[in-house]
Parts: C-alpha cells; structure tokens; sequence
C-alpha cells in the first residue's frame, strides 16, 4: 500500500508538471505522455497491484485535465497496464533505452485506442488524421522523456523501496 501512494504521489506530481509545463509550448507535436512511462515501469518492474493502482491513479489525473471522453484516459492507461503485464514475461528491458522503446511503442497502441474508443462512444471518425498526424511525434517525444524518466523512477525506487 505504501508503494502505491509512492507512486500515486510521484504521477500526480509528474502530471501536474507536463500539464502546467506543456501547455505553454505553441506545437501540439512536443508534448509527451508522461503518465505512460510510470504506468509501464510499475507493471514491468513492480507487482501487479502497485502497477494497477498507479494506472488507475495516472488515468484519473489525466482525466482530470483531459478533454477526451468521460473515462477515456482511465480506459487506455489500464489497458495498457494489462498489455504491458501481459509482455512482462515475454519482452526483456535491459537498459533505458529499450524502455524507451516500449513507451514509445506504448504511445502507438494508446493512440489506436483512443481511436477505436472514439468512434465506439461516439460513432466519430473526425479526429482520427489529427491524432495520427501527431501520434509518432509524440512517440518520440514521450520515448525520449521516458529515459529521464527511467533514471527518476529506479533511482526513487532503489533509495525508498530497495529493503522492501
């Protein structure tokens, strides 16, 4: 339980700070998904229960200063805990950088979902070339935030969790 609010607290902060943070920046193509390198990192490295509450808990913050559909964000980050808990066992993250890859990846499958969840809530199909048009951009940007963001997280987890 203690973990789980850890990392509840280290979202919310995370969050408030790319939605403060970002939100002045005039491109919609530099603006990262942090919330999915926690997500991944607590369902790679962590147990099931911690990674699902900081899913949850990352899901509703975003809801939270979101403009998507009511439960949404909620949705895609828990499908992607599930995702990543499925390929814990099945994709090897050596270093950083292959946890880049996955986040990056990770932006991908979200934005399909966002898609395939849009049009089933609404029956829209409008946004769909926005939200490819700005799906790789920020794939690369999320991937290349989620190395610091890596770094962060290890080093919070080996200097409060490591006797645990």
């Amino acid at each position: 339980m203690k973990k789980i609010i850890a990392y509840g607290i280290i979202g919310v902060c995370v969050l408030t700070i790319e939605a403060s943070v970002f939100s002045f920046l005039p491109l919609d193509i530099l603006k990262p998904d942090l919330g999915i390198p926690l997500v991944i990192f607590t369902a790679f490295f962590l147990s099931p229960q911690i990674g699902l509450g900081t899913a949850l808990i990352t899901g509703v913050i975003q809801e939270i200063f979101s403009n998507a559909p009511h439960g949404a964000m909620v949705f895609m980050k828990i499908s992607l805990f599930l995702i990543a808990l499925f390929l814990k066992n099945k994709v090897y993250i050596e270093s950083k950088y292959s946890f880049s890859l996955i986040c990056s990846g990770s932006v991908i499958i979200e934005s399909f979902l966002f898609i395939l969840l849009s049009y089933l809530a609404r029956g829209e199909t409008g946004n769909v070339i926005n939200i490819l048009l700005y799906t790789i951009p920020n794939a690369i940007f999320t991937g290349f935030f989620s190395i610091f963001m890596y770094t962060l997280i290890n080093a919070v987890n080996l200097k409060f969790f490591s006797e645990d």
